[in-house]
């Protein structure tokens, strides 16, 4: 991974929103999506195409340990919100040099931008309760 600026992190994130948004709604492909997302500010590409690149490889594992350790059936919740959670946990599982703290204020603000008014507390509790999960598995 090359160097990066916080802003650049955080809009590589928000563009992924963007793209799993997408992929949620139109069922496009990711390769497909990404051929035509345009961003024309700065943003991690690296990180962009590496977080796509890993959730696309381990689909069925996150979906299933989202499912799996909490009361949530995916397809209940909210587009945003469910890229939103998926984001997070991706990282949390497939990106150790990442602090768990710094993802999840990430997923919080990403909340609080783009979705509704209360969702950032909604998706607060959960991705602490699967973190919290991860860390007695460990």
């Amino acid at each position: 991974m090359t160097n990066f600026k916080s802003k650049e992190r955080t809009l590589a994130r928000e563009n992924t929103l963007k793209v799993f948004y997408q992929h949620d709604i139109n069922e496009y492909s990711f390769t497909d999506i990404t051929k035509a997302f345009i961003e024309k500010r700065s943003f991690d590409e690296d990180y962009f195409n590496n977080i796509i690149e890993l959730y696309e490889l381990n689909t069925v594992k996150i979906n299933n340990f989202i499912e799996e350790n909490t009361d949530l059936l995916l397809k209940s919740l909210t587009p945003i919100d469910r890229s939103i959670i998926r984001i997070a946990m991706c990282e949390l599982m497939y990106r150790d040099d990442i602090p768990k703290k710094v993802i999840l204020n990430e997923a919080i603000n990403i909340a609080k931008k783009y979705s509704s008014k209360e969702s950032y507390k909604f998706i607060n509790i959960i991705l602490d309760k699967l973190i919290n999960i991860m860390k007695k598995n460990d």
